[in-house]
């Protein structure tokens, strides 16, 4: 049977964050390790965001649980590339539900419509379609829609909404409580991110898949098209690439200058990506290795506008994960 969905970045922190939007004089927008920032430009731009990886702070995969989980051709260790996953063999349609949660004050409060753009932008990207930012890269025939009927059968638009202040400050386990069933359905969670732009708590290929933490989570204001955030992160790009994670990738600069010659079992263990010395913000060209670094790749941490691509073996490993 095929598995839906899959991963979710965590901020390396634990600390705690606030956002709030629009600021109040003398009121910070966040607060990161006891760190206050009145502004989301501050915030963006501050050695913090980019020292504590907090465009997304994927967990260390175990390579170790490799060999502990049912075998297959998308292993912690090794991806191997195959017909089998390659988009002709038909489209993948993943049901999507967003819980968004606020606080008491309000804040994390996002519009269907807001909602709804996320999703045109998911499509966007992995659909790679003309005239969208994603149309240079690769369709992988894998299609986002709200979900329209719950798990128990009834109408819905895919979106939940909790007022919680435990929940909002990424705390309290709440997708116990929350979770639709993470087999059938995509879970988003839309929070305060514990001061990351977004995460997924493990690659599927850690043995999360089919748990209720299985989960991706964005802080609520860069989540949708023209984010209350501001740029460079405001453009949905975030959701894009823990959406990424959640199907079994990782970083384009995983491991750094990988041996090019053994790239399926290191690195990002994908070929088709080049290798990248250390991940990069805003939009530069660069060569950290032997060849151009792959800023424009979804799993890299440059700037919303400057992502526009997932490779085809990118897309293979993907469809590998969601397949098995």
């Amino acid at each position: 049977m095929k598995r839906l969905l899959l991963l979710a970045c965590l901020s390396p922190l634990g600390a705690a964050a606030s956002a709030q939007e629009p600021a109040r004089p003398g009121t910070p927008v966040i607060t990161v390790g006891g760190t206050d920032y009145y502004s989301w430009e501050d915030y963006l731009g501050s050695n913090a965001f980019r020292a504590m990886s907090l465009r997304c702070g994927l967990p260390p995969v175990d390579p170790t649980l490799g060999n502990k989980l049912p075998p297959s051709d998308c292993t912690a260790n090794h991806t191997t590339i195959s017909p089998q996953y390659n988009p002709s063999q038909g489209q993948i349609n993943v049901q999507v539900v967003v819980h968004v949660i606020m606080n008491t004050n309000g804040q994390g409060a996002i519009s269907d419509a807001k909602v709804q753009s996320q999703i045109d932008i998911l499509n966007e990207d992995f659909r790679a379609i003309a005239g969208s930012n994603g149309a240079p890269g690769t369709d992988t025939m894998i299609q986002f829609s709200l979900a329209t009927v719950d798990p128990n059968g009834n109408p819905t638009n895919g979106i939940t909404r909790s007022t919680n202040n435990t929940w909002f400050n990424d705390s309290g386990q709440y997708y116990n409580t929350l979770a639709w069933d993470t087999t059938r359905y995509l879970n988003i969670y839309t929070n305060q991110a514990g001061g990351a732009l977004g995460y997924v708590p493990a690659l599927p290929q850690n043995g999360i898949v089919g748990s209720k933490a299985d989960r991706v989570v964005i802080l609520w204001s860069s989540f949708g098209r023209n984010a209350p955030i501001g740029p460079p992160y405001n453009q949905g790009r975030t959701t894009t690439h823990e959406v990424g994670h959640y199907f079994g990738l990782y970083h384009t600069f995983q491991g750094g200058c990988a041996p090019v010659s053994n790239c399926y079992n290191n690195g990002d263990r994908i070929c088709d990506t080049n290798a990248e010395g250390q991940a990069h913000f805003g939009c530069p060209n660069s060569n950290s290795c032997s060849s151009p670094d792959p800023v424009t790749n979804y799993m890299d941490y440059t700037d919303d506008l400057c992502m526009n691509m997932f490779t085809s073996e990118q897309t293979n490993r993907m469809r590998c994960t969601i397949t098995n």
